[in-house]
């Protein structure tokens, strides 16, 4: 075999066994991890916003665009956390990264309403955020979508990393960037 290709297929494997050796990482099932979304999405919509935040947290940290963004959104309006517009701002800024205009768009008005010391503070967390729950750190992998069968992308849909038949998601440090 070429080195070169030989290279190419060893590399996905040493990632694998650097998350396995990892103990960040929780291995879940498949479905394990899309009744975190779906539980969070139908806490949020009963306003059961402890359930809701403790739920998108957890999606948050894994690397969920989505929840990243419900998240930060949380911290603004003050639901199932205290107020906090810097790490609501951060954890927008995190979901922004992957440039869906929603999420871009939320965290351009959100600049636009901070101070240049709100704004310097937030972009802070968001790089703490980044290093612990950005796509080099979870290995997520997102993409758009398009939910109503038009040309338009209109949700992102993120996927963990397996290992052996189980989902790899990164868990919360103690106290993720309250």
């Amino acid at each position: 075999m070429k080195p070169a290709l030989l290279l190419a297929f060893l590399l996905p494997l040493v990632s694998i066994a650097a998350n396995a050796a990892d103990d960040s990482f929780d291995r879940v099932l498949p479905g394990a991890y899309q009744d975190v979304l779906q539980g969070a999405s139908s806490a949020y919509d009963k306003k059961d916003f402890a359930r809701a935040f403790e739920l998108n947290q957890r999606g948050a940290c894994a690397g969920d665009k989505t929840s990243q963004a419900i998240l930060g959104r949380m911290y603004i309006l003050g639901q199932g956390v205290p107020r906090d517009d810097v790490t609501g701002y951060a954890w927008v800024r995190l979901a922004a990264d992957f440039s869906f205009a929603d999420f871009t768009s939320l965290a351009r008005k959100l600049e636009a309403a901070m101070t240049p010391e709100q704004k310097k503070a937030g972009e802070a967390k968001a790089d703490v955020l980044r290093k612990n729950y950005g796509p080099a750190a979870t290995n997520m992998s997102c993409h758009g979508v398009s939910r109503r069968g038009v040309y338009l992308i209109d949700s992102v849909v993120c996927t963990p990393e397996s290992e052996g038949g189980r989902l790899l998601l990164r868990r919360c440090a103690e106290a993720p960037a309250n």
